[in-house]
């Protein structure tokens, strides 16, 4: 029976512990389910089959020791106080097998939490002088000194391992002291114990601490007051620092230690007390700050049958062969708890624990045997193998950097990932550094408030200086909503905002939104999006349609990005949708609108036809639909293909063609459906280009011109400015912007100026609600950007704009939710019920105008400042505002019904 049961045990860890899995049906345990304790029982009550269980864990180790980092058990008195569980904690840790090709395990963290815990005040003197904070000072020393030494066994590690790999003496001393130097040099550049403090004050604790004294001061805490939760406190920091440091031991810097998963054994947890509370202690921190961990131990306990259950939540045993199908049953088990929980229900959630009996059930098949023994070829093999791993990794240079930031991975060209404020994106643009420090310090302020996570979605990388401006702008903006959401008087819940960046073109955007569903627990919303491109869509479809996360979107202004206004809500692409920006197609009609004589009939279009650019689709088509039916229109349609969003391609040479083309016909407005990369081009082709026939060009485009300006140096406009009485023609550009911060006051005075040729009095009381909700909505942000300390701010290209109304539409639908939730954060089913009622009474009174949702999601005659780049002063001008549907919205905005 002793056979079977390590052949049962055996193959079921062999494929619990090997992380790159190809075949199907295997034990599935990975990051996304979460954390799993195993413990082991025998079927029934046999003495033979328990004394086979007993012995099991010794015969493992010694087995697969030289395989797998596994802790030896030892021998433990059956003893459960504070100092028995620490002792046998720091035993499973020192007791850590280190394969030989791996790096050894080193817990820096543990042993911190270990000289806190080990230290006890017993003489009353020595108390009373902590609790005054006398001794901060000795308590920060102990910790930085049991870290120092944790480093220091690694790096003798290190040094012993060189030298076993070169076998001649002179090379292994030479390699070692060259290892030696190295490791001097970086630690005297290195603040002692620095990312094990940063661990301390960031992940540690329920609440993020700012600085080094208020660690200590929490940790002082720690050592006096007694534990008034089940789980001592203690016991608790000890446990997670073990797990901190075991997936730290398997991070981004180390791949080579992700191959075999780190196994904790736990003996008798029935006959020992201590081992049993830590088996209880990693239950709970499983639950209190150990999720999202890149790697979790597999954790086996073994105990007589029934006896060593757990408090709450218990699950039925199964066999060793039904672990494939039953780890993701308990994992769906959990969750279905968990929302029924949230529902209102009172079930327990089901333990991580699963009972696992021997003996019984279906085996799976065992596992593969180890190589037999080494001859003397794989011996010389091996060590070719691996003095080419050594002269790879010291000599050569190093390959770069998987990570980039926290929370920041790096993906070819692009850094990638998830940041609350904490790893920072174009750390080299003058303000980025400063805004996402300042969004750190407001998602620690909020940490220990119920919150909910809102992430902004767009990429944040770029060479193109007029492109990285813009990116600023809208973190900028991002952050001054985020302010403005968590004032002590604004409406519930406040706001943790992070940015995700999904790599140019939205590239990684799978990767990035699977790092926010594993990262942030508490996402409630996803806004940004500014590019309408196939990988924008694919992203807002995934995030909506299959993970029912609501989207607020701001510049992709594509038809294809908006949901169609019917009644039949389950035809939508995008559920849970709302966009703050008017389509191209509203765009370019509210424009044709506001100035009649664009859409004459002495005009041309010139048009992207590159694929995959919705954005350049959605223009062309607005801009065929205004020309249809102008008799006399100026030339033909002229199309190109640019390779790129920033890449020029041929391009200049068809734009030379077009300019000529356009010279001898008689059109004097040009429909530009293409990006602003492209749009400088054309603009100076068309500048460039002699035609003494003409005296101006108007180009009109879309809102991706909001970028034009800061693309044109000093030499470019001079060109623009043209010289008309020398064959040159001046050429302007005209667009609708999603915003401008002129806006208000403009069309404000110019109300007062109507109604007071009028005859009439007006007062404050008597201006309409869609132009002074924005005056005011724009007047609180420009006094936000007085005091946030974030440096310079750029509201004229209406990027900062946007972006504040989207993060405060994504709040206000929060808000809303609130009214229909049973607790103060609500779902993400909640949200986009309520997305629906974000009009009249509801709606928001957004700086770039009245925000009004219609049923579809899509904003319901939405204010379009028409702004035109003046040749002669190089600058852009405000014209007036337009309006979709020709007039502003009533007073209430309130949205009419849409016929189906």
């Amino acid at each position: 029976m002793g056979a079977e049961v390590a052949q049962h045990l055996n193959a079921a860890l062999a494929e619990l512990v090997i992380l790159r899995r190809f075949r199907r049906r295997k034990v599935r345990f990975g990051r996304r389910t979460g954390p799993l304790v195993l413990q082991c029982e025998p079927s029934d009550y046999h003495a033979a089959d328990l004394e086979a269980i007993r012995s099991w864990p010794a015969e493992y180790y010694e087995e697969y020791s030289s395989v797998l980092p596994i802790n030896e058990p030892c021998t433990t008195p059956p003893n459960a106080d504070l100092s028995q569980f620490a002792a046998e904690l720091r035993a499973v840790a020192h007791r850590f097998s280190r394969p030989a090709y791996r790096l050894p395990l080193v817990f820096p963290r543990f042993e911190a939490a270990y000289a806190l815990a080990n230290w006890n005040l017993r003489d009353p003197e020595q108390k009373r002088l902590a609790e005054l904070g006398e001794l901060d000072a000795e308590l920060e020393e102990k910790v930085k000194e049991a870290i120092d030494k944790a480093r220091q066994k690694n790096l003798r590690e290190v040094r012993k391992a060189i030298k076993k790999v070169v076998t001649n003496s002179y090379l292994g001393n030479l390699a070692s002291g060259i290892v030696g130097l190295v490791i001097g040099i970086f630690g005297a550049f290195q603040v002692r114990a620095h990312w094990t403090l940063r661990w301390y004050r960031k992940k540690a604790f329920r609440r993020p601490l700012g600085t080094t004294e208020e660690l200590v001061r929490e940790l002082r805490r720690l050592l006096i007051e007694p534990s008034k939760n089940n789980i001592d406190e203690k016991e608790l920091l000890l446990v997670k620092a073990l797990l901190a440091d075991i997936n730290a031991h398997h991070g981004l810097f180390r791949r080579l230690n992700r191959v075999r998963r780190p196994v904790i054994l736990l003996p008798d947890v029935d006959l020992v007390p201590a081992r049993r509370k830590i088996r209880d202690a990693l239950l709970a921190a499983y639950d209190h700050g150990s999720r999202g961990l890149r790697v979790y131990p597999v954790v086996v306990a073994t105990s007589a049958r029934g006896e060593a259950p757990v408090a709450r939540g218990a699950n039925p045993p199964v066999s060793p062969g039904e672990l494939a199908k039953e780890i993701p049953a308990l994992f769906a088990r959990r969750k279905e708890a968990i929302e029924n929980i949230i529902a209102g229900g009172a079930e327990p959630v089901p333990s991580r624990l699963l009972p696992v009996t021997l003996g019984s059930g279906p085996a799976p098949k065992p596992p593969r045997r180890g190589p037999g023994p080494l001859t003397l070829a794989t011996e010389m093999f091996a060590l070719a193998g691996v003095l080419g791993f050594v002269a790879y990794t010291v000599i050569l240079p190093p390959p770069e950097p998987a990570s980039c930031g926290e929370g920041l991975v790096v993906m070819g060209r692009d850094c990638i990932g998830v940041s609350d404020g904490t790893g920072v994106l174009m750390p080299d643009l003058d303000g980025m550094p400063e805004v996402f420090a300042r969004i750190e310090a407001e998602n620690n302020r909020i940490a220990a408030k119920p919150y909910a996570t809102v992430a902004l979605m767009i990429p944040m990388q770029s060479d193109i200086p007029a492109v990285r401006k813009q990116i600023l702008s809208e973190v900028q903006g991002a952050y001054l909503a985020q302010l403005q959401a968590n004032t002590p008087d604004a409406a519930k819940p406040p706001i943790r905002l992070v940015l995700a960046n999904p790599g140019r073109d939205y590239g990684y955007w799978q990767k990035t939104v699977d790092y926010l569903n594993e990262r942030e627990p508490q996402l409630r919303v996803v806004a940004g999006f500014n590019l309408s491109l196939t990988n924008t869509w694919n992203a807002m479809h995934h995030l909506t349609k299959d993970l029912g996360i609501p989207v607020v979107a701001s510049l992709v202004t594509s038809s294809d990005f908006a949901n169609p206004e019917t009644q039949d809500r389950s035809r939508d692409p995008f559920p849970g949708l709302a966009r703050v920006v008017s389509t191209t197609k509203e765009q370019a009609e509210a424009l044709l609108k506001s100035d009649p004589k664009l859409a004459g009939a002495e005009s041309a279009l010139v048009a992207d036809t590159r694929p995959l650019d919705n954005y350049d689709k959605s223009l062309r088509d607005a801009f065929t639909e205004a020309r249809k039916g102008k008799k006399g229109t100026g030339v033909q349609d002229m199309t190109y293909e640019s390779p790129g969003l920033e890449e020029p391609g041929r391009t200049p040479n068809r734009f030379q063609d077009f300019a000529l083309n356009i010279c001898q016909s008689n059109a004097r407005f040009i429909y530009f459906a293409g990006r602003a990369f492209h749009l400088k081009l054309f603009v100076k082709t068309l500048a460039n280009t002699y035609c003494a026939g003409k005296k101006s060009y108007t180009v009109i485009t879309g809102s991706d011109a909001t970028t034009l300006d800061s693309r044109l140096d000093a030499e470019d406009l001079e060109l623009i400015r043209g010289d008309p009485g020398g064959g040159r023609p001046s050429v302007s550009v005209e667009y609708a912007a999603p915003a401008h911060p002129a806006a208000w006051n403009v069309e404000v005075e110019k109300w007062w100026r109507e109604n007071t040729r009028k005859g009439s009095k007006p007062k404050r009381e008597d201006l309409p609600r869609y132009l002074a909700e924005p005056q005011e909505s724009l007047a609180r942000l420009q006094h936000l950007i007085a005091t946030a300390k974030i440096g310079p701010v750029a509201l004229e290209d209406g990027r900062t704009i946007i972006t504040h109304d989207v993060i405060l539409t994504a709040h206000r639908a929060l808000a809303k939710a609130v009214a229909i939730s049973p607790t103060e954060v609500p779902s993400r089913q909640d949200v986009k019920d309520v997305l629906a009622d974000l009009h009249a009474a509801y709606r928001i009174q957004g700086a770039s105008g009245l925000i009004c949702l219609t049923g579809a999601g899509n904003p319901y005659d939405k204010a379009l400042p028409v702004v035109r780049l003046d040749p002669a002063s190089g600058k852009l001008t405000f014209k007036g505002v337009a309006w979709p549907e020709g007039k502003p919205p009533n007073s209430n905005c309130v949205v009419p019904q849409t016929t189906p």
